[in-house]
C-alpha cells in the first residue's frame, strides 16, 4: 500500500472528507488531493499540518517504494544531465566570443605598431588572452571532465552497495 493509499484510508477511517482535512490542517484542497493521487513528493510542513489533525506521524509513513525511488533518481539524473549540458553550451558560447574578439584585439594592436613603434617588447594583447584563455581552460575542465560529480557518484554506489 504505498502512502496515497494510507493516508486517504486514515483519513476516511476518522470520518474526514478531503475538504475538512484542509481546512483543519490549514493545507490546501489541492494539495490533500495530490497526497492522496501519489503525484509529486509532499513537503514535510504540509505531512506535519495534515497528521496532527489525523493523530499520525505521515513522515513515518511516507517511504518512496521502489518505483517511486526509481523515478526520483532518475529525475535527479535528468537534472544533472541538464547542468552538465547547460555548462557545455556555455563554454562553447564563451570559446566562440574568444576566437572572435582576440583576433580583433592583435589587430587593434598590430596595425598601429607598425606605424609607431613601441618600446614595450611584451604585446599588450597577450594580456586578455592569457587570462580569459586561463578561464576558458578551467570552464572546460568543469564542463567536460566534472570531477566532484563522478566523486559524488562513487560515494554513492559505495553507500548503496552496503545496503
Amino acid at each position: 500500500m504505498n502512502f496515497g493509499e494510507q493516508l486517504k484510508e486514515i483519513r476516511t477511517s476518522k470520518g474526514l472528507t478531503q475538504n475538512e482535512l484542509s481546512e483543519k490542517s490549514g493545507i490546501a484542497l489541492r494539495t490533500v488531493q495530490r497526497m492522496e493521487r501519489n503525484e509529486g513528493k509532499p513537503s514535510l510542513y504540509s505531512m506535519n499540518s495534515i497528521g496532527e489533525v489525523l493523530g499520525v506521524n505521515l513522515t513515518l509513513l511516507y517511504a518512496p517504494d521502489d518505483e517511486t525511488e526509481k523515478r526520483n533518481i532518475m529525475e535527479s539524473t535528468d537534472q544533472q544531465l541538464w547542468q552538465l549540458a547547460r555548462m557545455r553550451a556555455k563554454f562553447k558560447r564563451s570559446l566562440g566570443s574568444y576566437l572572435l574578439v582576440i583576433p580583433v584585439l592583435w589587430a587593434i594592436w598590430y596595425f598601429p605598431y607598425n606605424s609607431f613603434p613601441h618600446q614595450n617588447p611584451i604585446p599588450w594583447p597577450i594580456w586578455p588572452m592569457l587570462g580569459w584563455g586561463i578561464g576558458l581552460v578551467i570552464q572546460y575542465f568543469k564542463a567536460y571532465h566534472p570531477i566532484s560529480e563522478s566523486l559524488e557518484q562513487s560515494e554513492y554506489d559505495k553507500l548503496k552497495a552496503k545496503q
